[in-house]
């Protein structure tokens, strides 16, 4: 067996300029990383049985980044985060916005945007939601048509 990556490959880490805020290295996703990531969500939602939508979304994007970053720039804590300064908010899903797209780029998938800050790095003000979320197991079903 070889040592170097098949051609268009995911590397074991990668590194993204993320504009306003740094360069990032991360980890490439494995089955191991994944598990590590579900562990790191349930300890942030704390358990909770029917997580809001927000829960979901902000615990789901800082799981997936304290597991795979292996490096951030200067400054960056996520967990030194002011909760209650909105562009903390735009910068963490800015982050996670741009991870996503090039993982999705490495596996040829489009990116289906959404993820991260709006242009010129406002706040985000809707409910984001990682595209890997589960739909909920039960509940109503949403009929987007009037009744």
């Amino acid at each position: 067996m070889s040592g170097a990556a098949a051609p268009g490959a995911i590397p074991p880490e990668f590194t993204i300029e993320v504009e306003g805020i740094g360069a990032f290295t991360f980890r490439k996703r494995t089955m191991r990383l994944e598990v590590q990531i579900g562990v790191e969500y349930s300890r942030l939602a704390g358990g909770a049985e029917t997580p809001t939508d927000f829960l979901v979304s902000l615990a789901g994007a800082i799981s997936v980044l304290k597991v795979l970053t292996v490096k951030a720039p200067p400054g960056w804590d996520l967990d030194a985060m002011d909760p209650l300064d909105d562009s903390a908010f735009g910068k963490l899903f800015q982050v996670f916005g741009a991870l996503r797209a090039r993982e999705d780029a490495f596996r040829g998938k489009p990116n289906a945007g959404g993820n991260g800050a709006r242009a010129g790095g406002s706040a985000v003000t809707g409910v984001l939601v990682p595209p890997d979320v589960p739909p909920a197991a039960d509940g109503p079903t949403v009929s987007q048509r009037d009744p």
